[in-house]
């Protein structure tokens, strides 16, 4: 099972000794500016719909923040049928919150640029991103005591009788079915929300206290190549390490999963990998390119990715056991 933490997104930079057709797109798409850079997706949550973040992309190297482009025109497709329009709703943030996906279903947008914008100017598109179907929880998900069967504590290596010790150490876990077929993928991002201190359990009462480690969250994105396409998945770790429970405490997590094809799949791995190099011997950075070019000329790129996933939300609250 392949599972990467993903970062903020660093600052990269490539130096290529020849160059090609590939490296010229990879040239034009990482050193050129006036180039669009788009982030969106479609989504079957209610509230939220369709969204797209549009803006004007930068060398590099430079630190300015990016322009965001105001008065573009953008289209969402459905199997190639035309089913929304974008309204801006603030500057260069594109919404229809009426527009959800639907599981098994391709959707690509068309970006008019007006002028004004430079190279950005004109028709860009997205290629179709399909929407996979969700994994289905075989019961609802359930910590586990780490070690809890030889009551020795997983990170001092010593023996602990959790009845007489303040803290105990759980993990989140769950069963699942792997949807069939190859190429199902997901991320999943986890909220670590407010402690709530519970001096009487959970018979309350229960009174929430902001602390440093409210709102403290992760991302984890994994695919199925590992997976038997189809069948149970059993005891997944959702997120590690296992965390830290006091008697008079209880930590509810909320995780949020969202479905990816394999193109975004590929296309945050890389971004991972890219992230999480560094020092003289690290591979050199892969190209970061996404899924957005010019309509008359499919050679030239633009950043980001724009793709369709079905979201879902769980949660699990973990406390002292005694």
């Amino acid at each position: 099972m392949k599972k990467l933490a993903l970062f903020s997104l660093i600052t990269l930079f490539t130096i290529s000794c020849e160059t090609d057709v590939t490296d010229k797109v990879i040239t034009d798409a990482y050193n050129g500016t006036a180039l669009v850079s788009a982030s969106g997706a479609v989504t079957d949550l209610a509230g939220t719909g369709t969204y797209l973040d549009l803006l004007i992309s930068s060398p590099y190297l430079d630190t300015s923040d990016a322009a965001y482009i105001t008065g573009a025109l953008v289209e969402v497709y459905e199997n190639d049928s035309l089913i929304s329009t974008l309204t801006e709703v603030t500057p260069g943030r594109y919404e229809d919150s009426t527009t959800l996906a639907t599981v098994g279903y391709g959707y690509r947008m068309t970006i008019n640029v007006p002028v004004g914008y430079g190279d950005a100017s004109g028709i860009w598109e997205t290629t179709a991103d399909v929407v996979n179907a969700p994994f289905s929880f075989l019961r609802p998900m359930f910590p586990i005591m780490e070690d809890d069967s030889s009551w020795i504590d997983f990170r001092t290596g010593d023996s602990v009788y959790y009845a007489d010790a303040d803290s105990c150490y759980y993990s989140p876990y769950a069963l699942w079915n792997d949807p069939a077929g190859r190429g199902n993928a997901y991320w999943i991002k986890n909220y670590w929300t407010t402690k709530i201190y519970a001096p009487n359990g959970l018979m309350g009462p229960l009174t929430p206290e902001e602390t440093e480690k409210s709102l403290n969250s992760s991302i984890n994105i994994f695919n199925d190549d590992q997976f038997i396409e189809g069948t149970q998945v059993s005891r997944f770790n959702f997120i590690g390490p296992p965390y830290t429970v006091f008697r008079d405490t209880l930590i509810n997590l909320v995780f949020e999963t969202r479905t990816v094809s394999e193109g975004m799949y590929d296309y945050l791995n890389i971004m991972a990998n890219n992230i999480g190099g560094g020092g003289l011997f690290s591979v050199p950075y892969s190209p970061q390119i996404g899924n957005i070019r010019r309509q008359d000329d499919t050679t030239v790129y633009g950043l980001g990715y724009f793709y369709a996933t079905s979201v879902r939300f769980d949660s699990i609250t973990l406390f002292h056991p005694y």
